[in-house]
């Protein structure tokens, strides 16, 4: 189930005794669990009837007694074990089995939380898990699924905002195309642009622009294109930049290839006569990446790519073995771009 399907039931005081918050999105899940506790544990009983569990290769049995003993003065006892305890990832048998009869089986009036990030489908605790439709899905926001999370945000503080300004804020955010992005880093940098904002009731595109820098990688992109469009000064001042602000040559290097790698594949899939949206699943990227990379690599031919691809793996051995100077090779590598 989504949380959001948790959440409505939570409401309706109508929870399932055991869940598994899966997923990589944990920031939410604990979102999830603070209302949880506040709708099933009455105030001020929390240290009688909730339990959390997080230091590594807990006593089973004592997690399993925590959970049959009855709530005192509340609805529900609430036990919480996180993914840090290794529970639901471990192969003791003896876990495993006392574990999985609970799950079978469990007190009606605990709620037990496990959380895993990236369980494993084939452990038979999820397959329990899964019988019992305890799964509740934790994973990366779609783009409409964040545009609202950031509205409702926004509307919590007290401010408002226009579409772009939004489509903006989650272009900065890189939350979409980068994997090791989160959630929780989306709200600080929220709660950076609130705080800046001030009493100010209204989100401008400067405030954004103010307050988010852009990232590496969205700067790496620009200098591809600097560089690929002639404008070779451009590029090699954003490369000496990146050097002042901490950046190694193979780091550069890495984001460089990366974003070559993208134009490449979305040119290959867009002669196929894809539409964007269909581009964007198939490569795996969030559907502005493709329109930026369309937008701009419009000029730019598969041969090319294909060739500085290959020039680039030679000079990726040549760095790495000592052949060239790094710093010298990336800078003769923007000027062939």
């Amino acid at each position: 189930m989504k949380y959001q399907e948790l959440m409505k039931a939570i409401k309706q005081k109508q929870v399932r005794p055991v869940y598994l918050f899966a997923g990589p999105e944990q920031y939410i899940g604990n979102m999830v669990e603070h209302t949880l506790v506040e709708t099933m544990i009455a105030p001020g009983l929390e240290q009688l009837n909730l339990a959390v569990f997080e230091d590594k290769n807990p006593d089973i049995s004592e997690i399993l007694s925590v959970c049959e003993t009855l709530p005192l003065m509340s609805e529900k006892r609430v036990v919480i074990v996180r993914e840090s305890a290794g529970l639901t990832k471990t192969s003791d048998k003896k876990i495993v089995e006392a574990l999985n009869k609970y799950i079978e089986r469990p007190s009606g009036s605990t709620v037990l939380i496990l959380c895993d990030s990236s369980p494993d489908k084939r452990k038979k605790i999820y397959k329990t898990l899964k019988e019992q439709g305890a799964i509740v899905d934790y994973d990366k926001l779609s783009k409409i699924d964040l545009e609202k999370w950031i509205g409702r945000r926004l509307k919590l503080a007290g401010k408002r905002t226009s579409q772009k300004v939004v489509e903006q804020f989650v272009i900065d955010t890189l939350y979409l195309e980068n994997d090791n992005k989160n959630m929780e880093m989306v709200d600080n940098e929220l709660n950076k642009i609130i705080d800046y904002v001030g009493e100010r009731d209204a989100i401008t595109l400067e405030d954004v622009e103010t307050v988010m820098p852009k990232s590496v990688e969205d700067n790496v992109f620009k200098m591809v294109d600097y560089a690929m469009g002639g404008n070779k000064g451009a590029a090699l001042k954003m490369l000496n930049q990146f050097y002042l602000e901490g950046e190694g040559p193979f780091g550069v290097f890495g984001l460089l290839l990366r974003q070559i790698r993208i134009m490449l594949m979305v040119k290959l899939l867009s002669e196929k006569r894809m539409s964007p949206d269909t581009i964007a699943k198939e490569a795996k990227l969030a559907p502005f990446v493709v329109k930026k990379v369309l937008q701009n690599g419009r000029r730019y031919r598969v041969a090319g790519l294909k060739r500085t691809m290959i020039k680039a793996a030679e000079l990726d051995l040549k760095m790495k073995t000592g052949q060239i100077d790094p710093e010298f090779g990336l800078e003769w590598f923007v000027l062939k771009l």
